[in-house]
């Protein structure tokens, strides 16, 4: 890893680095792809732009490139934020063009801004998100009435236990209470898409996701699009204001024992895969230098 202090090639003046945010679009073009190859996505861009993107030191090096909140695969997203860092700065003008030129088809920068080299990172600011589920069915496949009292009852609920793997082990939580807002939108005849509001929670431990609310729902069979519309962060004054209204829910509160004798499901070697030393993903170790 570069320090700040490190002197340059001569000796006399202090390596400079900058961080940038990057705001950006993930479309239908590129939704099925997993976030490791995302990733790779983004390092290659970066590099194509002839931008200075700094690695950090290791037997592995990766470079500095942190994503808010990695999406999954079949998500789309409005405005995702990463941040990267450069050595030596560029002007942000050359790098937004830089970048725009590189980028492939389905990824488009929207945003470009330098914020502090110690500011929080992205992953530790999370509040909450907001999603557009879009259902694609003909006329008559599937039936608004059916689609609202679905929602009804799900909101009714106090309980959804749902199961949930973490490093390796599984696990059993209450999906509810992590669920903010959940409303039905419409059908547009001309794309043969339903649509449904959704606001969850997005901390730490305690993070809604929207494919496990579709599956609830009962509605995983039909094609889908899990679309992002907005992230929220604590470090918004805005964003809290709005947040204010939901309670707080922790780890604690969500998690459940599990069942005597409960079914495994198989192990996903695609996500241990894309592990490396301690069993830490690439996003992980990623965002080590912006904590």
């Amino acid at each position: 890893m570069t320090n700040p202090a490190q002197m340059d090639a001569v000796g006399t003046e202090p390596v400079r680095q900058q961080r940038l945010r990057l705001i950006y679009a993930k479309g239908e073009a590129v939704k099925f792809i997993a976030h490791q190859d995302e990733f790779r996505l983004w390092e290659r861009a970066l590099r194509r732009a002839g931008l200075p993107l700094l690695y950090k030191q290791g037997f592995n090096p990766q470079p500095h490139i942190q994503f808010a909140s990695p999406l999954g695969v079949g998500f789309t997203g409005v405005a995702e934020p990463i941040d990267i860092m450069l050595s030596p700065p560029v002007a942000l003008d050359h790098a937004a063009a830089a970048i725009r030129a590189k980028l492939p088809p389905g990824v488009t920068l929207t945003a470009l801004s330098e914020v502090p080299l110690k500011a929080p990172a992205l992953q530790a600011l999370l509040i909450g998100a907001d999603y557009t589920i879009i259902l694609y069915a003909e006329p008559g496949e599937l039936d608004e009435r059916d689609l609202r009292t679905r929602l009804t009852e799900f909101l009714a609920r106090t309980e959804i236990r749902r199961e949930r793997q973490r490093k390796g082990e599984y696990y059993h939580y209450n999906l509810r209470p992590l669920v903010f807002e959940l409303a039905y939108q419409g059908y547009d005849a001309p794309t043969e898409e339903h649509r449904i509001f959704l606001r969850v929670q997005q901390r730490p431990g305690a993070t809604g996701r929207p494919d496990e609310v579709v599956d609830a729902l009962g509605l995983d069979t039909f094609a889908r699009t899990l679309r992002r519309d907005r992230i929220y962060f604590e470090d918004s004054p805005d964003d809290v204001a709005l947040f204010a209204r939901y309670p707080v829910v922790t780890q604690a509160d969500i998690a459940r024992p599990t069942p005597p004798g409960a079914w495994r499901k198989p192990a996903d070697h695609s996500e241990s895969e894309s592990r490396g030393p301690g069993g830490r993903s690439i996003a992980e170790r990623a965002a080590d230098e912006f904590i």
